[in-house]
């Protein structure tokens, strides 16, 4: 015998936050809903999978419009009006480029060539430090320039 104000089960989720933000999006657009099993699932999530996870409910009148809202593209991220210039492939724009290459992959500091041997250079290298003098080092290239 359900009703239309009967409890339903909506959705289940894994993680807490990922339930509280579909919660959230449910309750800014007025459908009233809840979590269940969400303290088991923060207090011990490996039982997360044989529990459930966190469970979503709503009541059945409003399953429709909930299914509807959470099926919906997600709200976009907060950028700026230039949101090329944050995009995390962009270089940096303060960052020195190599003059060979011009990668924006470089370092100031010790150079790497130097007269302690092989090891010292490539470990310099592996650190992404270089050991002595001061100048620029290209990672991608190598070219050490002032």
């Amino acid at each position: 015998m359900s009703t239309s104000d009967s409890v339903v089960f909506l959705e289940s989720y894994y993680e807490p936050m990922a339930a509280n933000l579909a919660r959230t999006r449910l309750e800014a657009a007025g459908i009233p809903c809840f979590l269940s099993n969400e303290n088991l699932v923060a207090l011990m999530p490996l039982y997360s999978p044989i529990t459930g996870g966190v469970r979503l409910h709503v009541r059945q009148r409003d399953a429709a419009a909930a299914l509807e809202i959470l099926r919906a593209e997600p709200v976009p991220l907060a950028t700026g009006p230039d949101e090329a210039s944050f995009a995390a492939d962009a270089p940096d724009p303060v960052a020195p480029r190599c003059p060979r290459c011009g990668s924006s992959d470089v370092a100031y500091g010790p150079a790497t060539r130097n007269t302690y041997g092989l090891w010292s250079g490539l470990l310099s290298v592996l650190l992404r430090f270089p050991v002595r003098g001061k100048r620029h080092h290209c990672f991608h290239c190598g070219n050490e320039f002032k």
